[in-house]
């Protein structure tokens, strides 16, 4: 049995315990610890994750104060005592490294000095993680010139591993050396020009996850990056009546997410042999993106298609997409007859896919290795030809009377785990359902 130590002082509390404490606590708290003892008195300059945020640099009693959405002048105030206070805090830091740093706050060009200051000492310390993060949601009526992110401010750096960029304006480089061992780049709320985007990738040899989150794109884009590995598009949008082109050009990219929330989708012509995942959210698919730069891919999941999936698009991304293991199909417009045959596929789920209340009267599913299936909807009559298949989930409330609609072929003999969401009414004609089940498992065993 370990025996327990007691300590009568901090003094005699290991440098690892101190400074394990020390990384628990916000700046504020940090700093506060500089009057309970003289040994502890520069500690708080020494810490080398580095976050700024309303709730590290203001007391608590402070913000509970303040109401949920800023008056304008009141914002103002709390930012020029915010960029006050966090230039203060890098000019009294005092150790070897920063490993990371971090702003969450509404800061805008005005304040340009502070920041460019506190990016310079965090790269001459070696700064593994930058996140600057300028947006503010609450106040719509709060406009600032973004910050000017100078890319030459990392142009001596080579420690830099992860960078995130939101609500900023992207100054063209003329020296990007420092993006050399750039692994993850995120940019949020930020107009994304070709020639910027172009450039940057570039420079950025060893960047494997890339993410445009709601992104302006002023024209076409061209991603070319041998050794990205994931790529998200997220939250983008296409103006009415203006086509916009994506293409992707990566060798190793393993996979892709694809969202857009106007009525408007890109094009995308997707040159990437290796990828294996791909995500899309969006109205339309079909006219956009050929399947046949789909053709490796065994994960995919759509989500939001405004234009019936049956008809066209599941017999196109079955007989072309070969190697499929893992398709989701959510909130997307099914009427006609679905019909899905594929010989590798393991897991399908159909999530609330129907077009005004309609769903396909009948859905045959010929998939001899499926072993996992979800559904939730209003189809009626199932055909199903899954001798594998071993793990169900259904939700059965959208059916008023059958809670179940497929027939206990031979084929669904082998179901280990049945799951089922299901009103009262609906139990009772369950359980002769699988009751029956039952009796022909025995007989077929």
């Amino acid at each position: 049995m370990k025996m327990s130590k007691k300590f009568k002082s901090e003094e005699e509390l290991p440098d690892c315990v101190i400074s394990y404490i020390f990384s628990k606590l916000c700046l504020k708290d940090l700093v506060k610890t500089s009057v309970l003892s003289k040994r502890w008195l520069h500690e708080w300059r020494s810490r080398i994750d580095l976050n700024f945020d309303l709730h590290n640099m203001f007391d608590y009693n402070t913000l509970q104060e303040l109401p949920q959405n800023l008056p304008v002048p009141l914002l103002k105030t709390f930012q020029s005592e915010f960029a006050t206070r966090m230039d203060r805090f890098m000019l009294k830091h005092r150790g070897d490294m920063i490993r990371s740093l971090r702003v969450d706050f509404p800061l805008g060009n005005q304040h340009s000095d502070v920041i460019d200051k506190m990016i310079f000492k965090g790269i001459a310390k070696g700064v593994e993680r930058i996140e600057l993060l300028f947006s503010y949601q609450n106040n719509s009526d709060f406009e600032i010139e973004p910050y000017k992110f100078v890319f030459e401010l990392l142009s001596l750096d080579d420690s830099l591993t992860y960078l995130h960029l939101q609500k900023c304006h992207l100054v063209a480089p003329i020296n990007l050396s420092g993006f050399n061992n750039l692994r993850t780049l995120v940019l949020h709320l930020v107009v994304v020009k070709q020639d910027l985007l172009q450039g940057m990738l570039s420079s950025c040899i060893h960047l494997v996850d890339f993410t445009l989150n709601d992104c302006e794109f002023n024209s076409d884009l061209k991603i070319i990056s041998p050794k990205l590995f994931n790529l998200n598009i997220v939250n983008c949008g296409v103006e009415i009546g203006r086509e916009k082109n994506i293409d992707i050009f990566a060798s190793n990219l393993s996979s892709i997410e694809y969202s857009c929330n106007g009525r408007e989708v890109h094009s995308m012509n997707i040159k990437a042999d290796m990828l294996s995942k791909f995500s899309y959210r969006g109205r339309e698919i079909s006219q956009h993106i050929g399947f046949s730069g789909l053709k490796n891919v065994t994960t995919i999941v759509f989500d939001g298609l405004h234009e019936c999936i049956s008809d066209d698009i599941v017999p196109h991304l079955f007989s072309e997409c070969l190697q499929l293991e893992d398709v989701t199909f959510k909130n997307c417009w099914m009427i006609c007859r679905m019909k899905i045959i594929s010989p590798k596929l393991r897991r399908l789920s159909i999530i609330d896919c129907c077009y005004d209340g309609m769903s396909p009267y009948r859905m045959s599913i010929d998939a001899l290795n499926l072993s996992s299936f979800e559904y939730s909807g209003y189809t009626r009559v199932f055909s199903v030809n899954a001798p594998r298949l071993s793990k169900v989930f259904w939700n059965a409330t959208t059916r008023e009377e059958t809670p179940f609609a497929i027939h206990p072929y031979e084929s669904l003999l082998y179901i280990e785990n049945l799951t089922m969401i299901m009103s009262t009414s609906q139990v009772e004609k369950l359980t002769e359902i699988l009751q029956w089940l039952l009796i022909i498992s025995k007989n077929f065993l």
